[in-house]
């Protein structure tokens, strides 16, 4: 799976809250990262390894 800019994600043991990809992180990681914010709270950030992401056992892509 390619993580992209605009895709969603939730995370399995709290699929109500749905983070947004708002970047691809490549320059001062050893691994690609993404900055994702809280759907409906723009101020509520994080940054997670793609390879988070792309873990089924911890997030889950938001289709809708």
């Amino acid at each position: 799976m390619a993580v992209q800019v605009g895709d969603r994600f939730s995370k399995t043991d709290a699929r109500h809250i749905i983070w947004v990809v708002s970047r691809i992180l490549t320059q001062n990681f050893p691994t690609p990262h993404a900055a994702l914010v809280e759907e409906g709270r723009p101020r509520r950030q994080i940054t997670l390894s793609v390879s988070a992401l792309e873990t089924p056992a911890m997030y889950l892509k938001v289709v809708e």
